[in-house]
């Protein structure tokens, strides 16, 4: 064990899970440390990750950090506290993975891009889908101007959000800081601004809440920074998950759809054969190789402020009727 990077959990929910295994597969890693209040989650946590009920266990996370010795953390809890969280883990001289969204205020995520650079630590978002290798594909083959122009992108989410997190935090304004758009949603606003390039410059949003005090229901047609139209719904009250993304330039086009896989067009709409990257990094083994000095970060906070500008115009809009609202 001696010589691994030490990380800490802030939080130990259902999704830590996942991080942990990962973390562990780099054989560069170890989790030391959980901070975690809930007995429940902790349960699940030790069903899932054999030898982990050894590690010690705080309420506090400001108690955890005091007291071990610590390389990193990975921050797993309610979206509205990971400000205070990253902010104090930075302070502290320590690197940051985070879960989506990054924080829930643009003047958040401009504090937290500062404090990164000031204390040279590498703060890094958990966005799976950089990692993928059809996102991957998509991304280069726009980089290499095989679709010309970008003119239109469009991009759907359905989940049964409404019923699978009804009565937790996350329907919670206090602790989601918003509904699905800021959580699951917060995913499909990152890689359409990822995969392209181009940055949102206007949002017109529509939203429906149903019976619970956050949005549920999202649809926001964009216009980027290049005259782009794009389309974009998250969709929380389907009955099980649906993915779906549509990318059209002036020279090609790009269909990732749900079971049926990548396809792409070239101008004048013959197929082109698609060959996937081969490619098995994902953010927490990234993570580790960035506070290594291998690897540079391929989700930088940058991507957490991109995402907050355009939801929280989207929230705007929604919030007066559908008016267009400038993004930032």
């Amino acid at each position: 064990m001696a010589g691994k990077l030490r990380i800490g959990f802030i939080g130990a929910g259902g999704i830590a899970v996942g991080h942990y295994h990962r973390l562990h597969d780099t054989g560069k890693a170890q989790v030391t440390a959980l901070t975690e209040p809930s007995n429940a989650s902790l349960k699940h946590f030790y069903q899932h990750c054999p030898g982990a009920d050894t590690l010690p266990i705080y309420t506090d996370y400001k108690e955890m950090l005091r007291k071990e010795a610590l390389d990193g953390v990975v921050i797993l809890s309610p979206h509205t506290v990971h400000y205070e969280q990253i902010n104090t883990a930075l302070n502290k001289g320590l690197h940051v993975l985070t879960e989506k969204p990054m924080v829930c205020t643009i003047r958040h995520a401009k504090a937290l891009i500062k404090k990164a650079e000031k204390v040279n630590r590498t703060l890094m978002i958990s966005y799976q889908r950089h990692y993928e290798p059809q996102f991957r594909y998509m991304r280069a083959q726009i980089q290499k101007g095989a679709l010309g122009e970008i003119e239109f992108v469009q991009a759907v989410l359905s989940q049964e959000w409404l019923r699978a997190t009804r009565n937790t935090w996350r329907q919670t304004m206090e602790l989601s800081g918003g509904g699905q758009l800021n959580d699951s949603g917060s995913h499909l606003v990152d890689i359409l601004m990822w995969m392209t390039g181009m940055k949102v410059k206007e949002v017109t949003a529509f939203q429906v809440n149903f019976d619970v005090p956050v949005d549920i229901n999202s649809t926001l047609a964009m216009v980027f920074e290049n005259g782009a139209l794009g389309s974009l719904s998250i969709i929380g009250n389907a009955p099980g998950w649906y993915e779906d993304h549509t990318i059209v330039g002036s020279k090609g086009a790009l269909y990732l759809r749900q079971g049926l896989g990548l396809s792409q067009q070239n101008a004048a709409g013959k197929p082109i054969k698609v060959r996937l990257p081969k490619y098995n990094k994902n953010p927490d083994n990234n993570f580790v190789d960035v506070m290594l000095g291998k690897a540079t970060p391929e989700t930088p906070p940058e991507c957490g402020l991109r995402v907050i500008e355009v939801t929280e115009a989207a929230w705007k809009s929604a919030a007066g009727g559908g008016k267009p609202v400038r993004v930032p």
